[in-house]
This record gives C-alpha cells, structure tokens and sequence, in this order.
C-alpha cells in the first residue's frame, strides 16, 4: 500500500505541475462566471443559471481527465521511466492503482475547486445554497473517475491519440446508451440484441447525469445513488484489473 500512495503523491504532483493543467483550470474558472453575466440575460432564472453551471464543471472536468490520463501510462513506457519503476521492489498493478489513485485525486481537486466557485454565483445570484447542485457534482466526479479507469486501461496498450480518441468514443456512447436500448426494443430482432450487448458492454455514463434534475429541485433516490456509487467502483475496477493483467503481459 505504501508503494501505492507513493506513485499517486508523484503522479498528483505531477499533474497539478503542468501548466496546461492551470490554464485548463482557468477557462474553467472563468467560464462558471459567465453565469453573472448570464444571471442578467436570464433575469436570475435559477434553471438557467444551474444548468449552465454544472454543464461547465463537468465539459471542463472532462477536459482535464481526458488530457491527464491519455498518456499516464504510456509516457512512462516512453520515457522508459517504468523500467526504473519496476527495478524496485514495485509491481506493476501497484504503479497502474497509484497512477489511477493520482490522476483521480488531481481530477478531484480540480472538481472541488470548480464546484467552489458554482456555488459561490449561485449562492450570489439566488440567495440559496445549492446542495443538490453539489450531489450532482459529486455524481459526475464519480463519472471522471470512471473515464480516468477508461484512459487507463486504453493508455496502457495504445498511443495518447488513440486512447483519447477511443476514451470521447466511450463518453459519447455512454451517453446515448438509454436512447439505443429503446430504439432497439421498438425494432427488435437482431438490433435489440445488438442494443442489448452494447447496453451491458459500454460503461452506462446516463446513471451519472443528474443535471436536469438537480435543477428543477429533483433528488435521487437513496437507491440509485448506492445503485451509481456501486456501478462506478465495480466498473472501475474491472477496467483497472484489466489494465493490470495487460501491463503485466507486456514486454518491457
């Protein structure tokens, strides 16, 4: 475990270091705030004014994730960093959980920092104290945090350009996976068969997305967080276990 936490601390260090990192951080930033100048646009419609919010924490929490975790593993196999690594007594599902516990916790941070200032023009343009609005933060940090397992798992096999572009394929579909199942039902056949496997194979990002919820005041049930915290740590895993035997197969 010791070796873990110790990948992780170098690997955070080594995210929130990067300069692109910052100025990801502050577009991000300043994007939030636009909700000001949307508040006046909107009249101070407290919709309007989530949406837009929560919408630029998780485009922008998605940017991050996806720049940061495209080559986490890679790199290391280019630099030939990994070779060094593993001459220690660290094995190689130590370095692949402590680069995904690293890349998490900078992708959380990055997070907390966001949802700081979301509720900052909230609380400034409603009067309220948005905590619905922090669940549905906390359920797209869950997202990243899966997609962080996704680039992994492509980061250790392919180049950043692939795992990226096979990572926003996910995402997409991950996203589109309710709408499949049901035009697959209304077709049937083989298609709702085909629908069926992809619903089942591709990760169901749609359990994630309480943004039109949240904003017209609507919680989740206690059932189906516990139901999206349990979905997202067991998907996770799966992809990271999968990681593990394909880094271990590799020849280095």
């Amino acid at each position: 475990m010791h070796n873990v936490l110790v990948i992780a601390k170098n690997t955070f260090k080594e995210a929130v270091r990067d300069r692109i990192f910052y100025a990801i951080l502050g577009f991000a930033v300043l994007f939030i705030l636009l909700d000001l100048f949307l508040a006046r646009l909107a009249l101070g419609d407290p919709v309007m004014i989530k949406s837009f919010g929560l919408a630029g924490i998780y485009i922008f929490g998605l940017i991050v994730t996806i720049f940061l975790g495209s080559s986490i593993i890679y790199k290391e196999i280019e630099r030939r960093t990994l070779y060094f690594i593993i001459s220690k007594p660290v094995t190689r599902a130590q370095v692949v959980l402590g680069k995904f516990l690293g890349l998490f916790m900078a992708v959380a941070l990055t997070t907390v920092l966001m949802a700081v200032v979301y509720i900052g023009v909230v609380l400034h343009e409603t009067s309220m104290f948005d905590f619905l609005g922090l669940v549905a933060v906390f359920f797209q940090l869950l997202e990243m945090g899966l997609i962080v397992a996704v680039l992994i798992f492509f980061s250790s096999i392919t180049a950043p350009m692939t795992a990226t572009l096979l990572a926003v394929i996910m995402v997409f579909i991950g996203h589109l996976l309710g709408s499949v199942l049901y035009s697959g039902e209304i077709i049937g056949g083989t298609t709702y068969k085909l629908s069926l496997a992809f619903y089942y194979l591709f990760p169901n990002l749609e359990k994630f997305d309480l943004r039109n919820l949240v904003v017209h005041g609507i919680s989740i049930t206690p059932h189906g967080a516990l139901f999206a915290i349990a979905y997202a740590v067991l998907y996770s895993g799966i992809l990271i276990w999968g990681a593990i035997l394909l880094l271990n197969r590799r020849e280095l």
